[in-house]
C-alpha cells in the first residue's frame, strides 16, 4: 500500500483506534471518492464503532465501486441484520456464496439465521457482540519492503539453485514458454487448424465489413491475445469485426468460443481494462455489442421499480457543459438516483446494428 493516508488509517484501525480512523479520513473524502480501499477501511471503522448509518453509506459507496467484493457485500448483510431485516440479510449472504461457494462467513450466517428464526431471539444475539463474528475483516498490513528485499537477497544468495530449479518447474508447469503470459483456460480451444487457416474468406454474401485474408488471420490474432491477457473488452471488440465480416464460418465458430469464456467473467469500476467513448460506440455500435463502458453524465426520464431502475443517461453533462449524446440505460436492480448529482454508469453495450442501448450493471453517484 503506497497511499500514506491508507497505511496510516489501517495501522490505526489495527490498533483498535476507529474514532481517530474515522476523524483522519471524512477530511479527505473528496479526493479519495473514487478510491475502494478508503471507502473499505472507513466503513468497518464506523462499523466497529457502533455507527451503523455512516457504516452503511461507506459500503455502499465501495460496493457502487466494486459490486461483487465479498468482504463489503459481507459488512452489508450483517447491517441487514443489525437493521433486523433478515430477507434482505439472506439474500446478500447466498450471493455471496454464489461468489464464494465455500465462504464460512457466509454459511456461518445463514446457520444463525436459520436457528434464531424469531425476531426476538435474533435481536438478543444481536444484542450479546456475537455479531461481530459476522464483521468482514480489515486488509492486511503490508509487508516492509525493505526487510522483505534483503530477506530475499540473502535467500537468493544462498539458494539460488534450488530457486532456479523451482521457478523452472513452476514455469513449465503454468503453460509460460518463452516468456509468454500462462495460458488462459479457453485458449487452445480456440487455435484453428491448418484448413482453417487456408480458408479464412467467404466469397458472396452481404457484410459490414469485408477483411483481406490477411486481416482476418491478424485480427483473429489480435483477439485471442487479448483473450489471454483478460483483455476482454478489446478482444470482443476484435471478434466482433470477425462476426459481422466476411472472414469464413470455421473461424467465427472458433471466434465464438472465446466469447463463451468471456462471458464468463465481469469487470466492475476498477477492473475494466479498455473503455470505449461514446463516440466510437455511437458511430460503429455494432462492432461494441457486448462490450462493457464507463460513461458519466446526468439523468433524466428516471424510471423506478421494486428490482429495477430504468434512465436516460446524458453523457458527458456532468458538468453541464459538453452533452456527447443520450443513452437509455436498464438496471437489473433498483437504485435511488439524485438528479441533482452527476452519475457514473458501468454498462454492457446491447446493439442492434447502429441502435444501442446499456445494460447497467454497477452506478456510482457521490
Amino acid at each position: 500500500m503506497k497511499d500514506k493516508l491508507l497505511y496510516t488509517a489501517l495501522r490505526l484501525a489495527r490498533k483498535g483506534k476507529y474514532g481517530d480512523v474515522i476523524s483522519l479520513m471524512e477530511s479527505e473524502i473528496l479526493r479519495y471518492r473514487d478510491s475502494f480501499r478508503f471507502y473499505y477501511i472507513l466503513a468497518l471503522s464506523c462499523l466497529r464503532t457502533g455507527d451503523f448509518g455512516r457504516a452503511y453509506t461507506y459500503f455502499k459507496s465501495a460496493h457502487d465501486i466494486k459490486n461483487r467484493d465479498v468482504n463489503v457485500l459481507l459488512g452489508i448483510a450483517a447491517l441487514n441484520i443489525k437493521r433486523a431485516e433478515s430477507a434482505r440479510a439472506v439474500d446478500m449472504y447466498l450471493k455471496i456464496i454464489d461468489i464464494e461457494p465455500k465462504n464460512k462467513t457466509a454459511l456461518a450466517a445463514l446457520s444463525v439465521l436459520r436457528r434464531y428464526g424469531g425476531s426476538e431471539e435474533l435481536h438478543e444475539w444481536v444484542e450479546s457482540g456475537k455479531i461481530k463474528k459476522l464483521y468482514p475483516p480489515f486488509p492486511k498490513l503490508p509487508f516492509n519492503a525493505k526487510r522483505f528485499f534483503i530477506g530475499l537477497l540473502i535467500t537468493l544468495t544462498f539458494s539460488g539453485l534450488v530457486f532456479f530449479s523451482i521457478t523452472k518447474l513452476n514455469i513449465l508447469s503454468n503453460g509460460i514458454i518463452n516468456g509468454n503470459h500462462p495460458l488462459r483456460p479457453g485458449f487452445n480451444d480456440s487455435v484453428l487448424s491448418s484448413k482453417e487457416k487456408a480458408n479464412t474468406v467467404e466469397t458472396g454474401g452481404v457484410y459490414e465489413l469485408i477483411l483481406t485474408e490477411a486481416e482476418v488471420l491478424k485480427t483473429y490474432e489480435a483477439a485471442r491475445s487479448n483473450f489471454n491477457l483478460y483483455n476482454d473488452n478489446l478482444a470482443r471488440y476484435y471478434i466482433n469485426k470477425l462476426l459481422f465480416s466476411n472472414c469464413s464460418s470455421g473461424i467465427k465458430n472458433k471466434a465464438k468460443v472465446l466469447i463463451k469464456y468471456i462471458d464468463e467473467s465481469r469487470p466492475d469500476f476498477a477492473t475494466l481494462k479498455e473503455n470505449f467513448s461514446y463516440q466510437d460506440v455511437k458511430n460503429e455500435a455494432y462492432l461494441y455489442s457486448g462490450c462493457y463502458v464507463i460513461w458519466s453524465g446526468r439523468t433524466s426520464n428516471i424510471e423506478q421499480e421494486e428490482n429495477s431502475t430504468s434512465f436516460s443517461l446524458l453523457v458527458g453533462y456532468e458538468n453541464f457543459k459538453v452533452l456527447l449524446g443520450t443513452v437509455s440505460v436498464h438496471c437489473d436492480f433498483a437504485f435511488d438516483i439524485d438528479t441533482e448529482r452527476p452519475i457514473r454508469v458501468l454498462g454492457q453495450v446491447l446493439a442492434n446494428q447502429n441502435e444501442f442501448s446499456l445494460k447497467g450493471i454497477s452506478i456510482h453517484q457521490q
